[in-house]
């Protein structure tokens, strides 16, 4: 890129700057169009484009996100569609795909610790919108994508949220309170199984004398 057009480059995104600034959206949204001609990075073209319309509060900067997340993936940049469902987790929290996605993505990337943070955001959303069915399926899926304390942690939170649901069948909970047993002793942790075992009990007596034979 020769100096002339490098100047004219920088211009342009100044006049781009000063539009979003000015809130004149059409006017910004024509130089954008502009700009995008020179860009040779299709994904961050469609990223830029939505975070143009998102600066305007266009809901149109949802599908632009999509968009980019999508040829991200088609690239094989898979931190850069992480980055992008990330942004739109934020942006709609109610989406599950979107959480998905990312869970799926950090799996790919072989980061443990975000599919860990992303599927335990993950169950805790679904638990809060008493999603309970749905969270139970999450928890399946992924109880062996971390440790065991991991496994422990989130059966653990199914079966305390399952015991102040009245639909919720004994043998479910039984099931994950097997699984929490089961996984705290895998992490060599008596005391953590202790301190469940007698939560339980707390909880629901009957239950608890159902499990402690399975301990």
């Amino acid at each position: 890129m020769n100096q002339v057009v490098a100047d004219k480059y920088n211009i342009a995104w100044f006049k781009l700057a000063d539009c979003v600034a000015r809130g004149e959206k059409e006017r910004a949204l024509g130089v954008f169009r502009l700009l995008s001609h020179s860009f040779d990075d299709p994904a961050l073209a469609r990223q830029l484009h939505g975070d143009l319309l998102l600066s305007f509060r266009d809901e149109r900067a949802q599908e632009k996100y999509e968009e980019a997340a999508l040829l991200y993936e088609d690239d094989n940049r898979l931190l850069e569609a992480a980055a992008v469902y990330e942004h739109l987790v934020s942006l709609k929290p109610e989406y599950i795909l979107y959480r998905e996605k990312l869970i799926q993505l950090y799996q790919l990337l072989s980061i443990t610790s975000k599919v860990q943070e992303y599927v335990g955001n993950f169950v805790e959303h679904l638990l809060g919108n008493d999603d309970w069915n749905k969270a139970i399926e999450v928890v399946k899926e992924y109880d062996t994508a971390g440790d065991a304390e991991f496994a422990a942690q989130l059966h653990e939170k199914l079966v305390f949220t399952l015991l102040s649901i009245k639909e919720a069948l004994a043998d479910t909970i039984i099931f994950h309170a097997k699984r929490v047993i089961e996984s705290w002793q895998n992490a060599q942790n008596e005391r953590a199984l202790n301190e469940f075992m007698r939560k339980l009990q707390a909880a629901d007596e009957k239950l608890y004398a159902q499990v402690a034979r399975l301990n």
